[in-house]
């Protein structure tokens, strides 16, 4: 429930947001334009039924603060603390902010958390600060921050939509174009996952932005032509394949899975992580599959979320 004072400013409001997390198994990168909005990426993925809360508190306050907690320990957070700068520019106070993440997602395996925390981020301070402004436009600042300090490119303009997507033109929700296909029914996503590739290292070396661009470019015609979750897993796979971007681990865990029918999957990007969409009673199967490679604390069993970032 979002909580927002009717008193004045100096008392603490608060407001909360879900954002869902997201998977991306194909994408090409689109990051050259002057306007941070109209960078990002094309390719496709999935929103999960895990994700982040994020709780805002807002204060008139001088001197201005900001602080954020990510499941109860204190971080940096340049991403979020961007998309605050962002939403508070030109105010004429000065306020303390604090920020609350409490996730289901792990920081730096490719299961969207850097976007969520910034879309949650946004969602809430956007609605303490305007009550009313569009989504669209609140998003755009987390889009701006991921896009800026090389964190993402498509997750936020997915992550607002929900379900899963191909994003067919790059840039921020309300600059960018998500095209939506049918969740697969009866089926469930076995995720497991740990860092190991780093998104900034990846996106900002010219040589794997090159095999990606190059790779991707007929894999997102193809998906454009044929949405469906078969052609996604087939581009996913030979994504990671010919891109090599594929790790020892999440090769040999696909190589598994394969063997034991459970085809419905691939690599995350970017992350030494694996997705499986797979029928509940064969959820184990692939749960045990993975935890041959991940700790059990590194798998996590959900779904698809058809719904994007909300305030709650």
């Amino acid at each position: 429930m979002t909580t927002l004072s009717s008193q004045g400013d100096n008392t603490p409001r608060s407001a909360r947001a879900f954002v869902p997390g997201h998977v991306t198994g194909v994408f090409r990168i689109y990051d050259e334009h002057e306007n941070p909005l109209h960078r990002g990426s094309t390719g496709a993925g999935f929103c999960l039924d895990i994700g982040t809360t994020t709780t805002v508190t807002l204060e008139v306050s001088r001197p201005p603060t900001i602080s954020v907690n990510y499941n109860d320990s204190r971080i940096d957070a340049p991403v979020t603390v961007m998309v605050i700068r962002r939403l508070l520019e030109n105010k004429d106070k000065d306020y303390r902010v604090h920020v609350e993440h409490e996730s289901s997602l792990p920081i730096g395996v490719g299961f969207g958390a850097s976007g969520a925390g910034a879309l949650g981020t946004a969602l809430a301070l956007n609605h303490l600060l305007h009550d009313g402004t569009d989504l669209d436009s609140a998003a755009s600042h987390a889009h701006y921050a991921e896009v800026v300090n090389h964190t993402g490119l498509g997750d936020v303009i997915a992550q607002t939509s929900g379900g899963m997507e191909i994003r067919v033109r790059p840039g921020a929700p309300g600059v960018g174009e998500v095209v939506s296909f049918p969740s697969p029914e009866g089926l469930g996503v076995i995720l497991a996952g740990a860092p190991g590739l780093d998104t900034r290292t990846v996106l900002v070396d010219q040589a794997h932005r090159d095999d990606i661009n190059r790779v991707a470019d007929g894999l997102v015609s193809k998906l454009i032509e044929k949405p469906s979750l078969n052609q996604f897993i087939s581009c996913s796979r030979e994504f990671a394949r010919e891109t090599n971007l594929m790790t020892p681990r999440v090769e040999a865990a696909l190589d598994n899975l394969e063997s034991a029918g459970l085809s419905n999957s691939s690599m995350v990007m970017l992350g030494d992580s694996v997705f499986c969409f797979c029928e509940r009673e064969l959820t184990q199967d692939a749960v045990s599959i993975m935890e041959a490679h991940w700790d059990s604390t590194q798998t996590y069993v959900t779904s698809v979320s058809d719904q994007g970032g909300r305030l709650v």
